[in-house]
């Protein structure tokens, strides 16, 4: 169920959506103005339902209107639920004049809208919209919601554009008092799910490209867009998603903790070194790879790129993703779980990709299992450089090499020494 509701908790039948194999599904649309103005989200909702019903699913739309005039429309075959417009006195006056309309949210209406869906798609963060996906949410119905917002405008127009902590402050109120509410969420493109993700919004994305296209949706968009609606029953948590505090905390306790014990026993206890760390001088986000020969090799990556925290994706975390110990350690110390799963490695590489949009450092073994002190050339996975392609970042490749103990630490430590060696 991917709206969170207080009595979620209690027994409720399950329910899941159709579409993954092209199934017909029952969706309904919620948004404040269907067809009645030039808005650009209005003509987007517009083309967005017409698509779907051109791809043979019922569609049903719930909006403002004339409520003796619901039922179905003998235009376009939509089943219309009209709701009365609200007079809100403040909303209202700003609507008016931007030609909108405030819709009231009827639960009596709201409700024979929602009962029987496969899925709901709140185009629009209003009260409507709000009254259905808790419905949603009561029927165990899944729901997924569009952010056509732009905070960057809203700033810019509020003429505060010349103070940066804006922006951050209007994506924290809007997930604050709305998009918090939901599990799944339809970006039109990937640059605004990587600012979701970077503002600590912790939902599944769904990109959909031209989602807000006023004019018409390419048929590869309404695929995508299908699979979303089939993915918003899923209730598995999104590990891969992290509020601004856990952000915070995780990086204090990197910095605080983790780095300086990292650096001491790498350093001095092991002797390992750092070559190269120049080449590391003006990259942003990139790709780092390296042979994978030691425990403790990704600790030496971490050092050399300190005071960058590293993304490690590794396949030991998943079945210990939610324990303590190795688990939340750690996701703390930069470590993703890739899923064991392979329908789930597309979302998978997204989430990487949001990252890096973001100037992070993804780290990745290139060939896969560790092989202690074998510093022999050995075959690639694929994932590094198809990662790299995708997200158009530079990959830094990275060699470990080892050579025996010198000086006093003959005496006491038999096992090679390790060095980093940075490329360009």
């Amino acid at each position: 169920m991917s709206y969170r509701f207080k009595d979620e908790g209690r027994s409720q039948p399950d329910r899941s959506v159709t579409g993954e194999k092209g199934e017909k599904m029952i969706i309904t649309l919620v948004t404040d103005t269907f067809g009645t103005n030039k808005d650009e989200n209005n003509i987007s909702a517009v083309s967005l339902a017409e698509a779907l019903s051109g791809r043979g699913h019922k569609i049903r739309v719930i909006t403002y209107g004339e409520v003796s005039n619901s039922g179905a429309d003998p235009n376009t075959g939509l089943e219309m639920f009209y709701v009365p417009e609200s007079k809100a006195p403040i909303a209202g006056r700003f609507l008016e004049r931007q030609r909108l309309s405030l819709s009231k949210p009827v639960r009596s209406i709201v409700k024979e809208a929602v009962s029987g869906s496969d899925a709901v798609h709140i185009l629009q963060p209003r009260p409507l919209g709000s009254l259905a996906a808790r419905i949603a949410g009561k029927l165990n119905i899944p729901v997924i919601a569009t952010f056509h917002i732009h905070p960057e405008n809203i700033v810019k127009n509020l003429g505060l554009g010349w103070f940066p902590p804006a922006v951050h402050m209007v994506y924290f109120f809007i997930r604050l008092f709305y998009y918090r509410k939901f599990s799944h969420i339809c970006c039109p493109s990937k640059f605004v799910a990587a600012q979701l993700r970077s503002h600590g919004y912790k939902a599944w994305l769904h990109v959909i490209p031209d989602c807000n296209n006023p004019l018409s949706l390419p048929e590869r968009s309404i695929r995508k867009l299908e699979r979303a609606y089939a993915k918003s029953s899923t209730r598995k948590k999104n590990d891969l998603g992290y509020s601004c505090l856990y952000k915070l905390f995780s990086r204090m306790f990197y910095l605080g903790f983790a780095i300086p014990l990292m650096h001491i026993w790498m350093h001095i206890v092991l002797g390992a070194k750092i070559r190269g760390t120049k080449n590391l001088r003006g990259l942003s986000n990139v790709i780092t790879i390296c042979n994978h020969v030691h425990t403790l090799d990704c600790v030496l990556v971490a050092l050399a790129l300190f005071p960058r925290k590293v993304i490690f994706p590794t396949l030991t975390l998943p079945k210990n993703v939610h324990s303590l110990w190795p688990g939340k350690i750690v996701r703390i110390l930069g470590g993703v779980a890739i899923p064991e799963d392979m329908k789930e490695l597309k979302n998978f590489f997204d989430e990487m990709e949001f990252l890096l949009m973001k100037n992070c450092i993804v780290h990745i073994f290139p060939e896969g299992e560790m092989k202690p002190y074998d510093t022999r050339l050995r075959d690639f996975k694929k994932g590094a450089f198809y990662l790299a392609a995708q997200a158009q970042v530079p990959i830094v490749p990275m060699a470990i090499t080892f050579s025996p103990p010198e000086g006093l630490r003959r005496m006491v430590r038999r096992k090679p020494v390790m060095t980093l060696h940075i490329g360009t």
